[in-house]
């Protein structure tokens, strides 16, 4: 039986893994019969070129699926712009936690402290998401809001202003905004 991050290391390695570029197909009713993209179809993403997102995290932990939905949908759409040939160096991902979901960003004791020693569940997806170079921030707002320090915040976690500044700020840069939850409808 998988642990319940199996499925998830095994999809991050293959983004580490990743040793050329191959031309996604979509599953056909007869084999061999896959339907392939067209070369130079809009929207197709193309080696050398820098991406930029920045995502609000709105999707919580589901017990019954044991992980964060939006982790994982971020984590798939970073697999899928490498099979484009898009590497670690040309891609730039911060995820925003705030609100409901500053709680993420807590160290496990910090966690644990809040909620009658159960940890935090999105420890390990946030690691492997950073070992792939995804920036997580928390609002200053939501840790006061916590009652926490600064250092019960996981290191890595970086915290900034509010969430609406960093957005219009990265926007400003050439990022481009999006929810978590949008990449799970696909």
């Amino acid at each position: 039986m998988f642990r319940k991050h199996t499925v998830f290391q095994i999809l991050l390695a293959l983004v580490v893994a990743q040793a050329g570029v191959f031309q996604p197909a979509v599953a056909s009713s007869s084999p061999g019969d896959a339907i392939r993209e067209t070369p130079g179809a809009p929207g197709r993403p193309v080696p050398g070129h820098t991406y930029k997102f920045v995502f609000d995290m709105n999707t919580s932990y589901d017990a019954a699926l044991g992980f964060n939905p939006g982790l994982h949908a971020l984590a798939s759409l970073i697999t899928e712009y490498a099979s484009y040939g898009v590497d670690a160096g040309h891609r730039a991902i911060v995820v925003v936690l705030n609100g409901s979901h500053a709680e993420m960003a807590l160290t496990d004791a910090s966690y644990r402290r809040l909620h009658d020693g159960q940890g935090n569940p999105a420890i390990e997806d946030m690691q492997a998401l950073e070992q792939l170079g995804v920036v997580f921030t928390v609002t200053a707002r939501d840790v006061t809001s916590l009652a926490v320090r600064a250092a019960d915040i996981r290191p890595g976690v970086k915290i900034g202003p509010r969430a609406s500044i960093v957005y219009l700020d990265l926007e400003s840069e050439g990022y481009v905004y999006s929810g978590l939850k949008s990449l799970m409808t696909e």
